[in-house]
């Protein structure tokens, strides 16, 4: 069965975009060659996400220049009037040809309060249930000029929806996503987590007598014609990085979800492989790539939006990195037991890797 394959779409791009000096200023030019990169290479779309600048934008200016690909556009629910966004989506997929799709956020407090969303967690997940319900009634609908001298109207094609996609890892958000999202989505880790992950999204949508779509899960990727060219592009992750600024952002990162109480030398990891990185970067070296193999064929590594994950807690800074047969029976495994069926890839820079995935796995996946 084939895997449909969306890789991401965002300005936070750079060789090495974590590192000082290595992320690229803000281009819209060539956000464009990256959607066309995109839509030549035989990708199923693109995540846009939230980012410092707003994704239903980047995707407008995006599908622009495109013909085929979709575009998932990340999207809180209740920052945005329903009515209102229903009638972006209905003008977007009347320009594009229905090619929007909704990642829906729950968001964090240290970006909602930005916007005055000052809702507690699980309460956000109740507005969002009622929230999303009215965007689809409007959607369905239509929506008409305000001026009746022009009997104006934009309509969905017939029998068109927006699909909806999104996760939730709580038992507020299991319970949401069973009754609300079209597709479930996780982070990606080891098999046995992205299984635990699906089946319990599964039994929540049982629970409210529908089923998902799609399932899918997010990923960076390094694939080489040869292994060890992907094995050593993964380990200039680190090296361009450096060893002061991996330690600097993981100490940073500890202090902050300690309150202060624990610095990166202090830390205790929830494993021994973990412990190993942790004691191997206070030490003042960089984690071969052999030690930071977590299994059924990722690694862990750095991404644009997370470190290291030195907590084990479902970060998707991981990596699939190898040639392409390697990468594609890991993928096929992964798809055989646990039902997935999309993946969100991404690597750096976005145009030069995106080229690979879709000269070396895009014709195996499809």
């Amino acid at each position: 069965m084939s895997i449909k394959t969306f890789w991401y779409l965002t300005q936070a791009d750079g060789d090495f975009p974590w590192s000082p000096g290595g992320l690229y200023p803000v281009d819209g030019q060539r956000q464009i060659e990256l959607a066309k990169t995109i839509d030549d290479g035989g990708f199923e779309g693109a995540l846009v996400a939230t980012w410092s600048n707003d994704p239903f934008l980047s995707a407008t200016w995006a599908a622009s220049h495109t013909s085929r690909m979709k575009f998932l556009v990340a999207v809180y629910a209740n920052m945005t009037p329903a009515r209102l966004l229903a009638e972006k989506a209905l003008t977007f997929d009347a320009f594009s040809g229905g090619r929007l799709m909704i990642n829906s956020v729950n968001g964090r407090d240290n970006i909602l309060t930005k916007y005055d969303m000052n809702v507690e967690h699980d309460r956000r997940y109740e507005l969002g249930e009622q929230y999303w319900a009215d965007f689809r009634r409007y959607y369905r609908e239509g929506t008409e000029s305000n001026f009746p001298n022009t009997p104006l109207r934009v309509d969905s094609a017939d029998g068109h929806t927006v699909p909806l996609w999104g996760t939730g890892d709580s038992p507020a958000g299991l319970e949401n996503s069973g009754k609300v999202l079209d597709a479930y989505l996780v982070m990606s880790r080891e098999t046995s987590f992205v299984k635990e992950k699906f089946d319990g999204a599964r039994a929540a949508a049982a629970a409210a007598g529908r089923e998902f779509t799609d399932f899918g899960a997010l990923s960076g990727v390094i694939v080489r014609p040869n292994r060890d060219e992907a094995i050593e592009r993964f380990r200039s992750l680190f090296e361009k990085a450096g060893i002061d600024q991996i330690t600097d952002v993981l100490d940073n990162a500890v202090r902050r979800r300690t309150g202060g109480k624990q610095d990166l030398s202090t830390f205790t990891a929830r494993d021994a492989q973990r412990q190993g990185w942790v004691d191997t970067i206070v030490a003042g070296k960089i984690p071969e790539p052999d030690d930071l193999y977590i299994g059924d064929g990722l690694y862990a590594g750095i991404t644009a939006w997370s470190p290291l994950d030195i907590f084990a807690t479902g970060s998707s800074a991981v990596y699939y990195v190898g040639d392409p047969d390697e990468i594609t029976g890991h993928v096929h495994d992964l798809q055989a037991r646990t039902g997935l069926t999309s993946l969100i890839l991404a690597g750096w820079p976005l145009i030069d890797e995106a080229k690979q995935v879709a000269e070396h796995l895009i014709p195996r996946l499809a």
